[in-house]
């Protein structure tokens, strides 16, 4: 009888997934193949762009700039680690995680050779290790700078410390608070973060990115669950079929949803109007909420571009940037051979006129993958006009 139960399940589970994947082909073979899509080679915009390859700028998935201190804050890791341990894309292998995720500083107005001056941030008052996945920063009001980071690290046995299986028990997944102090060197330019804060809390389970509550001292974050409360298993695997993805909210050590239905909710972003911004990659769209206190998130718009998304920034003048997947699969296999694949790029600016309504326009594509990275967050630096592209499994950035 348990027998019979456990194949009707997956019976039903395969059924609902064809019933919902019929449903929805016209959007699967749009979004998710690209199929019937004009991609561009990078010759038809006026950018000119270069790779900046140096061993501490791979695999950093994302980035955000200050524009205080003109500093360049990355999130980088090791491409070949990440094939083996990356939580957030169900890689476990515990045992090949990378051992050199760090914080690095590019200060921008600093060229140096064919790059900028440079410097990998220490992280003496922390303890654990980090497992990069999403991150955010902010200009805090006192003149220090804060970094929020996302940390999916392995899940291990409380008692002996050793690995637990984290395909059937899900990843140890935390937000982690920094703080560079403005008064190391000029502009905050010293090379030691002091770690504030841990958040952990069973309600961060598939943890993307962290938009920042920015109210003095407070430590309130909103993020986005890519897979939902699925941590694992076959509601892991079907999540963006049966659209478990959220956006949660933290204040200290209680956290609650916020918005939740969504398809694979990737990097959220505050907007300078308030509004948050949530790219959902499986279905291409951006849902624009707007926080109500004491009532919640209040669903205002959507934005429709029509390509798998992945992270959003925001510019000094408040447009929105968005990192894009022309052909997502081949982005997918790019993850398996980081240093030789040709994954393209896309990047789109959203802009918002007088009347409330939204402006999607591709402003670079690199069809044939001639120098930009398989791009997850694109910055764009209001100040000179130079667009910055990093990648979670990229061995380069670009700029």
């Amino acid at each position: 009888m348990a027998g019979f139960r456990a194949v009707s399940l997956s019976t039903l589970i395969v059924l609902l997934a064809a019933v919902v994947y019929q449903i929805q082909l016209p959007l699967v073979l749009k979004v998710g193949l690209g199929l019937g899509r004009k991609t561009e080679p990078l010759s038809a915009f006026p950018y000119t762009c270069r790779r900046l390859e140096d061993e501490r700028l791979q695999a950093c998935e994302d980035m955000w700039l200050s524009e205080r201190s003109r500093q360049l804050f990355l999130a980088c890791s090791d491409p070949n680690a990440r094939k083996q341990w990356h939580a957030n894309s169900a890689r476990y292998n515990a045992s090949g995680r990378s051992l050199r995720d760090a914080f690095v500083a590019l200060d921008i107005d600093e060229p140096v050779g064919a790059g900028f001056r440079m410097r990998t941030l220490k992280t003496p008052g922390f303890t654990d290790m980090l497992h990069f996945n999403g991150f955010t920063g902010h200009d805090d009001y006192n003149g220090d700078i804060r970094l929020w980071a996302v940390n999916g690290r392995p899940s291990v046995d409380a008692v002996t410390g050793e690995f637990l299986d984290s395909a059937k028990v899900g990843a140890n997944m935390t937000v982690e608070l920094f703080r560079l102090n403005a008064g190391q060197g000029d502009a905050g330019a010293g090379d030691e973060l002091e770690h504030v804060m841990t958040f952990h809390h069973p309600l961060i389970s598939t943890a993307n990115r962290v938009a920042a509550v920015i109210d003095e001292d407070k430590p309130d974050f909103w993020f986005t669950n890519d897979h939902g409360q699925g941590r694992f298993g076959w509601r892991y695997r079907l999540s963006s079929v049966l659209q478990t993805g959220d956006v949660s909210m933290c204040r200290r050590k209680a956290c609650w949803k916020v918005a939740e239905g969504l398809r694979y909710p990737n990097g959220l972003a505050k907007g300078h109007d308030g509004l948050i911004y949530v790219p959902s990659s499986a279905v291409g769209t951006i849902d624009v909420f707007e926080h109500v206190p004491r009532q919640g998130f209040k669903k205002r718009h959507q934005i429709d571009v029509g390509y798998s998304l992945d992270n959003l920034s925001v510019d000094k003048n408040g447009d929105i940037y968005a990192a894009a997947f022309p052909w997502p699969l081949q982005f997918l296999r790019g993850a398996d051979d980081p240093f030789n694949s040709r994954v393209p790029a896309t990047a789109f600016k959203i802009s918002k006129k007088d009347d409330g309504a939204y402006v999607v326009e591709k402003v670079i594509e690199d069809r044939d993958a001639e120098v930009l990275p398989a791009t997850t967050t694109v910055l764009h630096d209001a100040k000179t006009g130079r667009l910055f592209f990093s990648g979670v499994y990229s061995p380069f950035i670009a700029d």
